[in-house]
């Protein structure tokens, strides 16, 4: 398995060594707002500024996945490489680093790949870290990146990152499969559920889709624009599970899971990469980068080990009651940098190039944010023999479909839905009986956080 954001090994380097999780990519992607960003006086006295000095070296942290990546930048500008130290770190430690950091008065980095839901837990007044990039970032270079996607970067009217990649949900599916059971490929939630139940009287057996971790929160309510953490000012999140539209969403899931058609695994569960090489996976609603890094068509891939056309993929579902089709992510982070780097000028040109550059974003792990490169690696996905058809059209036209009403907030929702929800699950219970607690649990994390709750 080779997702974003995440290595399939521990990685280490001269100065930090951390063992990765099998999956960092849970995060949002929605607007990050003025909410989240108070930093202003009370984060001006955590630290100070750093004093620009063009000749200072700066220190980087990303995962193992994008270490490649700065040392590409290395390579292609030489007279600067020996002052860019790369260090691979957990990114999840990253907003408690900060707060010592600021205590002792040392220790940043200067540039950090992260989730945006991140960066919001670093722009607080008590951590205050990132620096805005809009003196470094062109018009015409941030006109040129899809649709929405700096927005979670965005608040304040200040840029505190730049997405690196996008990793909407998309609706993957085994083509031969579908046309030897005679299946037509749903474009609503609606026909999705109803070939669900058809699947579990005519071919029991085979699954269209996984609930067995924090990825089904983000895959089905997201796209259902349900309440989980929607941002209605500064300091004002609804959080309403009885909302309507999460009751469309629990309804089908439990119908699903209940016929066997949704299966209680996760999609990084070995039993259920089993399912998909056995050719029991019908479709299956997940992130972009699904078809290269889970797919795959390789001898270390997840779910399919050799590439003979199985794989393509459709649009975005659409709930017939709304508007358009919305999507949730599983994924996509960005390139952030602090503002206690002395040396500004290296940092952030390494986060445009890191961003925009074909050398790297042509052919990186992920569906780059910015279009000119993601134009480029479309011919990297193109290529590959697993799909039946090439998914570049499809990816490229649903990056824009994001829901952004799913703020990113200070608490840690996917983390409480997995022990909530889907332990509930396991137990045997319904999503239904689960979701009380889970707005229980929610509530306190978010007043915790600073925010008034409201439910309507």
């Amino acid at each position: 398995m080779h997702p974003p954001r995440c290595s399939r090994v521990a990685a280490a380097s001269s100065t930090v060594l951390i063992s990765f999780g099998m999956l960092l990519a849970a995060c949002g992607t929605a607007p990050i707002t003025s909410s989240t960003s108070a930093t202003a006086s009370s984060g001006e006295a955590a630290a100070t500024s750093a004093i620009a000095n063009d000749a200072a070296p700066i220190t980087v942290w990303v995962d193992a996945t994008r270490e490649a990546a700065v040392k590409l930048y290395q390579e292609a500008h030489p007279d600067v490489a020996d002052k860019i130290i790369i260090e691979i770190a957990d990114r999840a430690q990253f907003p408690a680093k900060v707060l010592l950091f600021n205590n002792t008065g040392s220790g940043w980095p200067d540039v950090v790949f992260a989730e945006p839901e991140v960066v919001v837990q670093v722009a607080d007044a008590s951590r205050n870290f990132p620096a805005d990039l809009t003196p470094y970032v062109s018009k015409e270079i941030l006109d040129q990146f899809a649709p929405g996607s700096n927005a979670p970067c965005t608040f304040d009217g200040k840029l505190f990152c730049l997405r690196n990649d996008l990793a909407q949900v998309v609706l993957w599916y085994n083509k031969p499969l579908m046309d030897q059971f005679g299946y037509t490929v749903p474009t609503t939630w609606e026909e999705y559920t109803a070939l669900g139940e058809q699947v579990a009287q005519d071919h029991p057996g085979y699954v269209i889709g996984a609930f067995g971790d924090g990825q089904a929160l983000n895959t089905y309510y997201w796209a259902g624009q349900c309440p989980v953490n929607q941002l209605q000012d500064a300091n004002t999140v609804k959080i309403n599970l009885a909302d309507a539209k999460c009751v469309r969403v629990t309804q089908m899931v439990d119908k699903l899971i209940a016929n066997g058609s949704i299966s209680k695994l996760g999609p990084f569960d070995p039993a259920f990469a089993e399912l998909a090489n056995d050719d029991k996976l019908l479709m299956l609603p997940a992130a972009s980068w699904y078809g290269e890094y889970v797919f795959g068509g390789k001898p270390d891939s997840s779910y399919y080990k050799e590439a003979k056309g199985q794989l393509s993929v459709a649009a975005p579902l659409k709930w017939q009651a709304d508007d358009k089709a919305y999507t949730g992510a599983q994924g996509g982070a960005a390139w952030t940098m602090s503002r206690h780097t002395q040396n500004p000028k290296l940092a952030a040109d390494l986060i445009v190039w890191l961003t925009t550059a074909n050398e790297y974003q042509g052919t990186a792990p992920t569906l780059p944010a910015y279009l000119p490169a993601a134009d480029t690696w479309s011919k990297t996905v193109s290529s590959n023999p697993v799909y039946a058809s090439d998914p570049f059209p499809v990816l490229k036209a649903s990056s824009g479909l994001i829901d952004p009403q799913w703020a990113n907030v200070r608490f840690a929702k996917d983390a409480t839905f997995t022990s909530v929800v889907i332990g509930a699950l396991t137990e045997g219970q319904t999503v239904e009986s689960a979701l009380p607690e889970f707005q229980t649990q929610l509530t306190a994390l978010a007043e915790a956080a600073g925010y008034q709750v409201v439910n309507q």
